[in-house]
């Protein structure tokens, strides 16, 4: 069995053998695991034994950083590089046995509901509408299951296109994606902002911005089908605010100040 240096050497190597139409500053962004820091604090201990769809996977990089114990795992991409790449990382053990199918995110068939469902760096494109997504997809999703997503705040925008990064990307209001949750019974556990990955000033101008302003450029939510109820009586008896808000992630990170 490969140690944990070893299997990511070989993860590396298998993404620049079968992704030889990426640029080596893509392929790096894959296997960056920073991109996955939120989504093991707040997902990762849900997995084992689920059942679990993500939605435009990509080279498998959550399949391979946080390697959950599924029960069952499928995968979706639109890209036909990756099936001989997803079966060489099932075979060599680098992922857990899961199946991955090429397909559009609109026109996938499932044939299961699903414990999990995962969409991350889907709904920055253009070409990918949350709502429409949200309408397909919310009612494989089973009583009780959570989904997982990152989008991108219009408050953001005008910020983001100062530096001419915004042109090719969607953006939302927040409240309308809270909306359309509500619509589909799904409660919002936590919603978090997303850092980026690169640190240095890029990072401390993001932190500033949501310190300050509470603005971000994407953010991240963790949601439970059915589960407004659930939510509301956790809230009742731990006290916590039934969403969480700007203002508590404030107050949250003062008494870490203190603490620390």
């Amino acid at each position: 069995m490969l140690d944990l240096a070893a299997r990511q050497t070989r993860y590396e190597e298998l993404l620049f053998e079968h992704l030889t139409d990426r640029d080596e500053g893509e392929i790096r962004f894959f296997v960056n695991e920073r991109r996955f820091d939120v989504m093991r604090r707040t997902l990762e201990q849900h997995l084992a034994g689920k059942s679990v769809l993500n939605l435009a996977s990509g080279p498998f990089a959550m399949e391979f950083y946080l390697a959950p114990a599924c029960a069952h795992f499928d995968s979706i991409d639109i890209d036909t590089c990756l099936t001989p790449l997803h079966a060489q990382l099932v075979e060599e053990g680098l992922i857990a046995p899961s199946t991955f199918e090429v397909c559009d995110v609109m026109t996938f068939e499932p044939t299961r509901r699903y414990d999990v469902i995962v969409v991350n760096d889907m709904f920055y494109t253009k070409y990918v509408d949350f709502y429409a997504v949200m309408e397909r997809y919310a009612p494989f999703l089973n009583p009780g299951g959570q989904l997982y997503f990152d989008i991108l705040d219009r408050r953001a925008g005008l910020l983001w296109s100062l530096f001419n990064k915004d042109s090719r990307y969607r953006r939302y209001d927040m409240a309308d994606v809270r909306a359309t949750l509500a619509r589909h019974d799904i409660a919002v556990e936590t919603s978090l902002p997303s850092l980026g990955i690169k640190g240095g000033v890029d990072g401390f101008v993001r932190r500033l911005l949501w310190q300050s302003a509470g603005i971000a450029n994407n953010i991240i939510f963790l949601c439970r089908k059915g589960g407004a109820a659930l939510a509301l009586a956790a809230a009742m008896l731990l006290g916590e605010p039934l969403f969480q808000t700007f203002d508590d992630h404030k107050r949250h990170h003062a008494v870490a100040t203190v603490i620390g």
